[in-house]
Protein backbone atom coordinates (compact mmCIF):
# COMPACT_ATOMS: atom_id res chain seq x y z
CA UNK A 1 0.00 0.00 0.00
CA UNK A 2 1.29 3.44 -0.92
CA UNK A 3 -0.12 6.45 0.93
CA UNK A 4 0.49 10.08 0.15
CA UNK A 5 -0.92 13.34 1.43
CA UNK A 6 -0.89 17.02 0.62
CA UNK A 7 -0.98 19.64 3.35
CA UNK A 8 -4.69 20.24 2.76
CA UNK A 9 -5.47 16.61 3.46
CA UNK A 10 -3.13 16.73 6.44
CA UNK A 11 -5.10 19.46 8.18
CA UNK A 12 -8.41 17.85 7.25
CA UNK A 13 -7.30 14.58 8.75
CA UNK A 14 -6.20 16.26 11.95
CA UNK A 15 -9.31 18.31 12.71
CA UNK A 16 -10.92 15.50 14.65
CA UNK A 17 -7.68 14.77 16.48
CA UNK A 18 -7.20 18.38 17.56
CA UNK A 19 -10.82 18.76 18.64
CA UNK A 20 -10.76 15.52 20.57
CA UNK A 21 -7.64 16.60 22.44
CA UNK A 22 -8.66 20.20 23.06
CA UNK A 23 -9.76 19.48 26.64
CA UNK A 24 -7.30 16.81 27.74
CA UNK A 25 -4.13 15.19 26.52
CA UNK A 26 -4.26 11.46 25.88
CA UNK A 27 -2.00 8.74 27.20
CA UNK A 28 1.63 9.27 26.10
CA UNK A 29 0.81 12.76 24.77
CA UNK A 30 2.61 15.96 25.71
CA UNK A 31 0.99 18.07 28.43
CA UNK A 32 3.52 20.84 29.07
CA UNK A 33 6.88 22.38 28.25
CA UNK A 34 8.49 25.43 26.72
CA UNK A 35 6.61 26.47 23.60
CA UNK A 36 3.81 23.96 24.16
CA UNK A 37 0.32 25.42 23.75
CA UNK A 38 -1.90 22.34 24.04
CA UNK A 39 -3.96 20.95 26.92
CA UNK A 40 -2.23 20.53 30.25
CA UNK A 41 -4.79 18.17 31.79
CA UNK A 42 -4.25 14.45 31.21
CA UNK A 43 -6.84 11.78 30.52
CA UNK A 44 -7.98 9.75 33.53
CA UNK A 45 -5.49 7.13 34.65
CA UNK A 46 -2.45 9.16 33.61
CA UNK A 47 -0.31 11.78 35.29
CA UNK A 48 1.18 14.89 33.67
CA UNK A 49 4.80 14.18 34.51
CA UNK A 50 7.53 16.81 34.30
CA UNK A 51 10.51 15.43 32.43
CA UNK A 52 12.44 18.53 31.46
CA UNK A 53 11.80 22.19 30.67
CA UNK A 54 10.63 21.35 27.16
CA UNK A 55 8.58 18.28 27.87
CA UNK A 56 5.94 17.02 30.28
CA UNK A 57 4.10 13.87 29.24
CA UNK A 58 0.89 12.08 30.21
CA UNK A 59 2.21 8.83 31.62
CA UNK A 60 0.13 5.98 33.05
CA UNK A 61 0.01 6.31 36.82
CA UNK A 62 1.83 3.03 37.35
CA UNK A 63 4.73 3.86 35.02
CA UNK A 64 5.44 7.53 35.67
CA UNK A 65 8.95 8.25 37.00
CA UNK A 66 9.02 9.45 40.60
CA UNK A 67 10.62 12.79 39.74
CA UNK A 68 12.32 13.38 36.38
CA UNK A 69 13.17 11.39 33.29
CA UNK A 70 16.57 10.49 34.68
CA UNK A 71 14.93 8.60 37.53
CA UNK A 72 13.24 6.10 35.22
CA UNK A 73 15.01 2.84 34.58
CA UNK A 74 16.91 2.97 31.29
CA UNK A 75 16.12 0.05 29.08
CA UNK A 76 13.06 -1.11 31.01
CA UNK A 77 11.68 -4.09 29.11
CA UNK A 78 8.24 -3.52 30.65
CA UNK A 79 7.98 -0.14 28.93
CA UNK A 80 9.50 -1.32 25.67
CA UNK A 81 7.18 -4.29 25.30
CA UNK A 82 4.14 -1.97 25.21
CA UNK A 83 5.63 0.44 22.70
CA UNK A 84 5.69 1.04 18.98
CA UNK A 85 9.11 1.71 17.50
CA UNK A 86 10.28 4.37 15.08
CA UNK A 87 13.67 4.12 13.40
CA UNK A 88 14.50 7.40 11.69
CA UNK A 89 17.26 8.28 9.22
CA UNK A 90 18.10 11.61 7.60
CA UNK A 91 19.96 14.90 7.85
CA UNK A 92 19.74 18.19 9.79
CA UNK A 93 16.01 18.55 9.06
CA UNK A 94 15.49 15.46 11.23
CA UNK A 95 18.46 15.29 13.62
CA UNK A 96 18.04 15.34 17.40
CA UNK A 97 21.71 14.46 18.15
CA UNK A 98 20.79 10.95 19.30
CA UNK A 99 23.72 8.69 20.18
CA UNK A 100 23.01 4.94 19.90
CA UNK A 101 25.48 4.18 22.71
CA UNK A 102 23.66 6.51 25.14
CA UNK A 103 20.44 6.03 27.08
CA UNK A 104 17.90 4.28 24.82
CA UNK A 105 14.37 5.55 24.19
CA UNK A 106 12.07 4.60 27.06
CA UNK A 107 9.09 5.86 29.04
CA UNK A 108 9.92 9.42 30.04
CA UNK A 109 12.65 9.64 27.41
CA UNK A 110 10.82 8.61 24.21
CA UNK A 111 13.70 9.77 21.99
CA UNK A 112 16.39 8.52 24.34
CA UNK A 113 19.27 10.94 24.50
CA UNK A 114 19.81 13.86 24.74
CA UNK A 115 16.73 15.05 26.69
CA UNK A 116 13.76 16.13 24.60
CA UNK A 117 13.74 17.91 22.19
CA UNK A 118 17.39 17.02 21.65
CA UNK A 119 19.90 18.79 19.47
CA UNK A 120 17.77 20.12 16.63
CA UNK A 121 18.39 22.90 14.11
CA UNK A 122 15.09 24.61 14.98
CA UNK A 123 15.77 26.08 18.40
CA UNK A 124 13.07 23.77 19.73
CA UNK A 125 11.22 20.59 18.72
CA UNK A 126 11.35 19.42 15.12
CA UNK A 127 8.86 17.29 13.18
CA UNK A 128 9.91 13.94 14.61
CA UNK A 129 9.81 15.36 18.14
CA UNK A 130 6.23 16.48 17.52
CA UNK A 131 5.21 13.16 15.98
CA UNK A 132 6.77 11.18 18.82
CA UNK A 133 5.08 13.05 21.68
CA UNK A 134 2.39 15.44 20.40
CA UNK A 135 0.58 13.89 17.44
CA UNK A 136 1.04 10.30 18.56
CA UNK A 137 -1.83 8.02 19.59
CA UNK A 138 0.32 5.37 21.28
CA UNK A 139 3.62 5.09 23.14
CA UNK A 140 6.30 5.65 20.52
CA UNK A 141 9.98 5.05 21.20
CA UNK A 142 12.08 6.73 18.53
CA UNK A 143 15.65 5.83 17.58
CA UNK A 144 16.66 8.83 15.49
CA UNK A 145 19.89 8.09 13.65
CA UNK A 146 19.66 11.26 11.49
CA UNK A 147 22.86 13.31 11.28
CA UNK A 148 23.28 16.93 10.26
CA UNK A 149 24.90 17.34 6.84
CA UNK A 150 24.22 13.75 5.81
CA UNK A 151 24.17 12.63 2.21
CA UNK A 152 23.03 9.25 0.96
CA UNK A 153 26.54 7.91 0.50
CA UNK A 154 29.76 9.83 1.08
CA UNK A 155 31.39 8.15 -1.92
CA UNK A 156 28.69 9.61 -4.19
CA UNK A 157 28.18 13.00 -2.55
CA UNK A 158 30.89 13.88 -0.01
CA UNK A 159 29.45 15.72 3.01
CA UNK A 160 30.87 19.00 4.31
CA UNK A 161 33.05 17.14 6.83
CA UNK A 162 34.41 13.58 6.93
CA UNK A 163 32.92 13.05 10.39
CA UNK A 164 29.35 13.38 9.07
CA UNK A 165 27.46 10.10 9.13
CA UNK A 166 25.82 9.43 5.77
CA UNK A 167 22.59 7.51 5.35
CA UNK A 168 24.77 4.48 4.66
CA UNK A 169 26.56 4.99 7.98
CA UNK A 170 23.28 5.51 9.82
CA UNK A 171 21.75 2.33 8.47
CA UNK A 172 24.90 0.44 9.41
CA UNK A 173 24.60 1.81 12.96
CA UNK A 174 21.12 0.34 13.09
CA UNK A 175 22.10 -2.96 11.48
CA UNK A 176 24.96 -3.41 13.94
CA UNK A 177 22.84 -2.52 16.95
CA UNK A 178 19.09 -2.20 17.33
CA UNK A 179 18.39 -4.43 14.35
CA UNK A 180 19.30 -7.29 16.69
CA UNK A 181 16.23 -6.50 18.83
CA UNK A 182 17.80 -5.94 22.25
CA UNK A 183 15.63 -5.94 25.37
CA UNK A 184 15.29 -2.17 25.05
CA UNK A 185 13.85 -2.49 21.54
CA UNK A 186 11.83 -5.69 21.04
CA UNK A 187 10.48 -4.44 17.71
CA UNK A 188 8.58 -6.59 15.23
CA UNK A 189 7.47 -6.37 11.60
CA UNK A 190 4.15 -4.98 12.76
CA UNK A 191 5.11 -2.40 15.39
CA UNK A 192 8.11 -0.72 13.74
CA UNK A 193 8.23 2.21 11.32
CA UNK A 194 11.30 3.15 9.28
CA UNK A 195 11.50 6.70 7.92
CA UNK A 196 14.00 8.31 5.56
CA UNK A 197 14.24 12.05 4.79
CA UNK A 198 17.39 12.47 2.74
CA UNK A 199 18.63 14.12 -0.44
CA UNK A 200 18.76 17.79 0.54
CA UNK A 201 22.53 17.85 0.82
CA UNK A 202 23.07 15.49 -2.11
CA UNK A 203 21.21 17.83 -4.43
CA UNK A 204 22.21 21.23 -3.04
CA UNK A 205 25.89 20.35 -3.27
CA UNK A 206 25.83 18.69 -6.67
CA UNK A 207 23.39 20.68 -8.83
CA UNK A 208 26.34 22.24 -10.63
CA UNK A 209 27.85 18.97 -11.81
CA UNK A 210 28.37 18.65 -15.51
CA UNK A 211 27.13 15.75 -17.58
CA UNK A 212 23.76 14.09 -17.26
CA UNK A 213 22.77 15.49 -13.87
CA UNK A 214 19.33 13.86 -13.87
CA UNK A 215 20.89 10.45 -14.42
CA UNK A 216 22.90 11.10 -11.27
CA UNK A 217 19.60 11.16 -9.38
CA UNK A 218 19.13 7.55 -10.45
CA UNK A 219 22.51 6.68 -8.99
CA UNK A 220 21.62 8.35 -5.69
CA UNK A 221 18.24 6.63 -5.45
CA UNK A 222 19.70 3.24 -6.37
CA UNK A 223 22.06 3.66 -3.40
CA UNK A 224 19.20 4.71 -1.10
CA UNK A 225 16.96 1.80 -2.01
CA UNK A 226 19.81 -0.69 -1.75
CA UNK A 227 19.88 0.39 1.91
CA UNK A 228 16.10 0.03 2.12
CA UNK A 229 16.46 -3.56 0.96
CA UNK A 230 19.01 -4.16 3.71
CA UNK A 231 16.44 -2.90 6.21
CA UNK A 232 13.82 -5.16 4.68
CA UNK A 233 16.18 -8.13 5.04
CA UNK A 234 16.24 -7.72 8.83
CA UNK A 235 12.47 -7.31 9.17
CA UNK A 236 11.49 -3.74 8.22
CA UNK A 237 8.06 -3.72 6.58
CA UNK A 238 6.65 -0.22 7.17
CA UNK A 239 8.46 2.64 5.42
CA UNK A 240 7.85 6.39 5.42
CA UNK A 241 9.56 8.40 2.69
CA UNK A 242 9.82 12.20 2.71
CA UNK A 243 10.89 13.98 -0.44
CA UNK A 244 13.24 16.95 -0.90
CA UNK A 245 11.73 20.39 -0.18
CA UNK A 246 12.23 23.41 -2.50
CA UNK A 247 15.53 24.41 -0.94
CA UNK A 248 16.12 26.82 -3.80
CA UNK A 249 13.61 29.04 -1.95
CA UNK A 250 15.60 29.15 1.30
CA UNK A 251 16.98 32.56 2.31
CA UNK A 252 20.46 31.25 1.62
CA UNK A 253 19.87 30.37 -2.02
CA UNK A 254 17.59 33.38 -2.53
CA UNK A 255 20.43 35.62 -1.35
CA UNK A 256 22.48 34.56 -4.35
CA UNK A 257 20.35 36.90 -6.45
CA UNK A 258 17.78 36.57 -9.26
CA UNK A 259 20.43 36.31 -11.97
CA UNK A 260 22.15 33.37 -10.31
CA UNK A 261 21.52 30.11 -12.19
CA UNK A 262 21.37 28.01 -9.03
CA UNK A 263 17.62 28.36 -8.44
CA UNK A 264 16.19 27.16 -11.77
CA UNK A 265 18.72 24.36 -12.15
CA UNK A 266 18.31 23.19 -8.57
CA UNK A 267 14.53 23.31 -8.90
CA UNK A 268 14.55 21.02 -11.92
CA UNK A 269 16.98 18.61 -10.24
CA UNK A 270 14.83 18.41 -7.10
CA UNK A 271 11.62 17.86 -9.04
CA UNK A 272 13.23 15.05 -11.02
CA UNK A 273 14.59 13.44 -7.84
CA UNK A 274 11.21 13.65 -6.13
CA UNK A 275 9.36 12.12 -9.08
CA UNK A 276 11.79 9.22 -9.13
CA UNK A 277 11.64 8.84 -5.34
CA UNK A 278 7.85 8.50 -5.43
CA UNK A 279 8.11 5.90 -8.17
CA UNK A 280 10.76 3.96 -6.28
CA UNK A 281 8.70 4.02 -3.09
CA UNK A 282 5.65 2.80 -4.95
CA UNK A 283 7.65 0.09 -6.71
CA UNK A 284 8.83 -1.18 -3.34
CA UNK A 285 5.33 -2.47 -2.65
CA UNK A 286 5.31 -4.21 -6.00
CA UNK A 287 8.60 -5.92 -5.27
CA UNK A 288 7.66 -6.94 -1.73
CA UNK A 289 3.97 -7.68 -1.23
CA UNK A 290 4.30 -7.53 2.57
CA UNK A 291 5.61 -3.94 2.59
CA UNK A 292 3.53 -0.86 3.36
CA UNK A 293 4.87 2.52 2.28
CA UNK A 294 3.86 6.05 3.28
CA UNK A 295 4.90 9.24 1.50
CA UNK A 296 4.89 12.85 2.71
CA UNK A 297 5.29 15.52 0.07
CA UNK A 298 7.49 18.16 1.67
CA UNK A 299 7.97 19.90 -1.69
CA UNK A 300 4.25 20.56 -1.99
CA UNK A 301 3.90 21.52 1.66
CA UNK A 302 6.77 24.03 1.65
CA UNK A 303 5.49 25.66 -1.53
CA UNK A 304 1.96 25.95 -0.16
CA UNK A 305 3.24 27.71 2.94
CA UNK A 306 5.76 29.92 1.15
CA UNK A 307 3.15 30.97 -1.43
CA UNK A 308 0.55 31.93 1.20
CA UNK A 309 2.36 32.29 4.55
CA UNK A 310 -0.33 34.23 6.41
CA UNK A 311 -2.78 31.36 5.91
CA UNK A 312 -0.45 29.26 8.04
CA UNK A 313 0.34 31.87 10.69
CA UNK A 314 3.65 33.17 9.31
CA UNK A 315 4.45 36.82 8.76
CA UNK A 316 7.86 36.42 7.14
CA UNK A 317 9.21 33.72 4.81
CA UNK A 318 12.18 35.58 3.32
CA UNK A 319 14.47 36.10 6.30
CA UNK A 320 15.49 33.88 9.19
CA UNK A 321 15.88 34.26 12.94
CA UNK A 322 14.23 33.55 16.28
CA UNK A 323 11.42 36.13 16.15
CA UNK A 324 7.79 34.92 16.17
CA UNK A 325 6.14 34.53 12.79
CA UNK A 326 9.26 33.44 10.90
CA UNK A 327 9.12 30.32 8.75
CA UNK A 328 12.93 30.00 8.67
CA UNK A 329 14.74 29.40 11.95
CA UNK A 330 17.76 31.01 13.54
CA UNK A 331 20.50 28.78 12.15
CA UNK A 332 22.86 31.55 10.98
CA UNK A 333 22.55 30.18 7.45
CA UNK A 334 18.97 30.59 6.31
CA UNK A 335 18.64 26.93 5.40
CA UNK A 336 16.47 25.39 8.13
CA UNK A 337 12.77 25.87 8.98
CA UNK A 338 11.71 27.08 12.41
CA UNK A 339 10.13 24.94 15.09
CA UNK A 340 6.74 26.49 14.24
CA UNK A 341 7.15 25.25 10.68
CA UNK A 342 8.16 21.81 11.90
CA UNK A 343 4.98 21.59 13.94
CA UNK A 344 3.00 21.95 10.72
CA UNK A 345 5.19 19.31 9.09
CA UNK A 346 4.54 17.00 12.02
CA UNK A 347 0.81 17.45 11.62
CA UNK A 348 0.99 16.59 7.94
CA UNK A 349 3.09 13.51 8.55
CA UNK A 350 0.78 12.39 11.35
CA UNK A 351 -2.10 12.59 8.90
CA UNK A 352 -0.23 10.40 6.41
CA UNK A 353 0.21 7.85 9.19
CA UNK A 354 -3.43 8.10 10.34
CA UNK A 355 -5.29 4.82 10.84
CA UNK A 356 -2.04 3.04 11.73
CA UNK A 357 -0.71 2.08 15.14
CA UNK A 358 1.24 5.34 15.18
Amino acid sequence: MFRSSSLVFAFTGLVSIVNAQSAVSGTWAQCGGIGYAGPTVCVSGTVCTFLNAYFSQCLPSDSAPSSTATSSSPGSTSSASAANFWFSFGDSYTQTAFTPSGNPPQIGQPLGNPPYPGGTTTGGPNWIDFDTVTFNTSLILTWNYAYGGATIDASLAPPFAPTVLSLTDQVNEFLNGTANKPATAPWTNENALFSIWIGINDLSWSWWQTGDRLAYNDVLLDAEFALVEQLYAVGARNFLFLNVPPIQRTPYFASLGPTNVTGPILESVIEDFNTKLATAANNLTNTFDDVQTFYWDSYLTFNEILDDPTAFGFTNVTTFGSAPGLFWGNDNQGLHPSSAAHEIFGQGIAAVLADTIW
